[in-house]
């Protein structure tokens, strides 16, 4: 299939295929005249990025966990699972502590506002 056609099953626009392509995390194969072409496969692991960068992974992340978390999670040894794991956690607990920011942030907003009504 066409990269208009890949565009077209997944969602993405065919920039952002090439965007994917040139992080590594998407690898079409190429007719003699040069031109991509893409298989059932490209779209799953398509969709499996978007699900990814869906879920607040950068796209070097998703390129790096895709087949671990995706593709082939049961070929994975226990020691890549337990590195993901831990990379997952990790990114967890990045998210709480923006999460707590903003909530003091909206906390402070607050105050103000109420200090300002009060004039």
């Amino acid at each position: 299939m066409r990269i208009s056609e890949l565009s077209q099953a997944t969602g993405a626009t065919p920039r952002m295929l090439r965007h994917y392509e040139n992080a590594g995390a998407l690898t079409p194969r190429r007719h003699p005249n040069g031109y991509r072409y893409y298989t059932a496969e490209d779209v799953q692991i398509v969709r499996d990025i978007r699900c990814l960068l869906g879920s607040g992974l950068s796209l070097t992340e998703a390129t790096e966990l895709i087949h671990i978390l995706c593709a082939a999670p049961q070929n994975a040894t226990g020691e890549d699972r337990a590195a993901v794991l831990a990379q997952l956690d990790e990114r967890c607990r990045q998210l709480d502590a923006g999460i707590d920011r903003l909530v003091a942030e909206k906390a402070n907003l607050l105050k103000l506002r109420a200090d300002l009504a009060k004039v």
